[in-house]
């Protein structure tokens, strides 16, 4: 009977986490009361086979009555062995995490056994729980920080798929667009410039030439057009000289 009995509070350790992702399910509240009726049950019956089986024994046997009696109290006391622990099912607590790092938790159960106890545990702030031994366990910290869990990125919807992809290739056409301009652009100057090479005219950077490009004058700078010539020449002009004498 008593291995029954820890499988019903194992049993109900985990209908009471169910309980707290859904407080108002009908199932799992008819469910705990069930398991709670049982286990009361069973514990009744356990310690009714205790004393009837001291007073089988006889009045006259009084140590074996009592060997009895301290065999029943052990009994019940490993049958309730989850509630004399430092830490107990409903109780804050601080747990470690897979980082090395302590966070504010909740003890939603004590599974396992007596020698090996499991503590089910929350961490606030989230919603699954996990198994730790009591090593992962520490008294609150009313000053703890409660960590603020990431949101999980939404995937995209395939509208938004859609319209994310018309995006892309509207922005295409128009690269292309800009693309086809300067090549427009450059073949019309391609063609300015061989017109004006037939004329005669030499226009720097169509001919192969650039403009930056070092000039033959030792005396010229890059990119100066016409730079180390020299002052162009011009003829002087002298002031108008009116003729004596005659009148205009």
């Amino acid at each position: 009977m008593e291995s029954e009995i820890q499988t019903y509070r194992d049993q109900l350790a985990y209908v009471n986490l169910s309980l707290e992702a859904d407080p108002s399910n009908d199932d799992l509240l008819k469910l705990k009361t069930e398991l709670v009726e049982l286990i009361d049950l069973t514990t009744a019956a356990i310690a009714q086979t205790s004393a009837a089986a001291a007073k089988a024994a006889g009045g006259g046997e009084g140590s074996k009555a009592k060997g009895k009696g301290k065999e029943s109290a052990v009994a019940k006391e490993t049958s309730n062995w989850q509630d004399r622990g430092e830490y107990k099912a409903g109780m804050d607590c601080m747990a470690k995490y897979k980082d090395g790092k302590w966070y504010p938790a909740r003890i939603s159960a004590v599974v396992g056994s007596q020698d090996s106890p499991l503590y089910t545990i929350t961490f606030k702030g989230y919603s699954s729980s996990t198994n730790v031994p009591v090593s992962a366990l520490r008294p609150h910290d009313p000053s703890a920080t409660i960590p603020q869990p990431q949101k999980r990125k939404e995937e995209p919807t395939e509208r938004e798929k859609e319209r994310k992809k018309a995006k892309g290739e509207k922005w295409m056409e128009k690269q292309k667009a800009r693309a086809d301009e300067v090549k427009d652009k450059k073949s019309a100057w391609d063609k300015f410039g061989k017109k004006a090479s037939k004329k005669g005219i030499h226009i720097a950077g169509l001919e192969g030439r650039s403009v930056f490009q070092t000039p033959d004058n030792p005396f010229g700078r890059v990119g100066v057009t016409g730079s180390g010539r020299g002052v162009t020449d011009y003829a002087r002009m002298g002031k108008h000289k009116f003729e004596e004498g005659r009148e205009e």
